[in-house]
């Protein structure tokens, strides 16, 4: 693990060459009373993909939405579960006005149409994999054995196969941008066989309000967790 210049990646996305990856996880840790069918320890991982052509556009963007939003609501990021629930700084803000954030965000997705790749496990399908297959237990700092680290190592690959799939050209393609929590804001894993397909090989960790754009991945990490409730 590492750190890197967030000034410099940034730029890199700004000049159009590149897609950005942005990923933030969900899960409903302890509810069982209404989902029988899912289990309360299940991990999800989802990326939302940015072409090259739309990176620069959503950079700038997003500080005058994050705006907008500070205006009408006082709230400084879109953090939907706690817009959806009506708490903390979106604790006195109207219901009316909280929908209309929802229509805002969906209403993006459904104009610039970004690709939304989604990795869900839980313990039980992580035993089965581990029974099916002779399957290593750790990969750099990831720990196989455990949902959380199998789901996004899983999705890493899967935004790697849909690049792949995508582009004609060398790579690599992309910036990847996690939110905070597997590791500290500002680290980075540098995963060299990733080289071909992300930028040095690095998934970079980093705080949802300085890139704003994982705040994408923020509401479509909240939108499955509705769905799959």
């Amino acid at each position: 693990m590492s750190r890197y210049s967030l000034e410099e990646f940034i730029a890199d996305l700004r000049r159009g060459q590149l897609h950005g990856v942005f990923i933030d996880d969900t899960g409903s840790p302890g509810l069982t009373a209404s989902t029988p069918h899912l289990h309360p320890e299940r991990k999800s991982w989802i990326a939302v993909v940015v072409s090259p052509r739309d990176i620069a556009e959503v950079l700038e963007q997003m500080p005058r939405a994050i705006g907008e939003l500070k205006r009408a609501t006082g709230g400084g990021e879109f953090h939907f579960t706690d817009i959806y629930a009506g708490r903390k700084a979106f604790k006195n803000v109207d219901l009316s006005v909280r929908l209309a954030v929802f229509e805002f965000m969906a209403y993006i997705f459904a104009r610039y149409k970004f690709p939304i790749i989604v990795q869900t496990l839980d313990p039980h399908s992580v035993a089965r994999i581990h029974s099916g297959a002779s399957f290593p237990k750790q990969v750099g700092p990831f720990n196989l054995t455990k949902q959380n680290d199998l789901a996004l190592f899983f999705l890493l690959i899967r935004v790697k196969w849909f690049l792949e799939q995508k582009l004609a050209k060398p790579g690599p393609w992309a910036r990847v941008f996690i939110d905070e929590g597997f590791k500290k804001s500002g680290v980075a894993i540098k995963i060299p066989s990733f080289e071909r397909y992300f930028v040095d090989g690095l998934v970079c960790f980093v705080r949802s309000d300085l890139v704003q754009p994982i705040q994408l991945a923020d509401f479509a990490a909240f939108a499955l967790n509705r769905t799959q409730l």
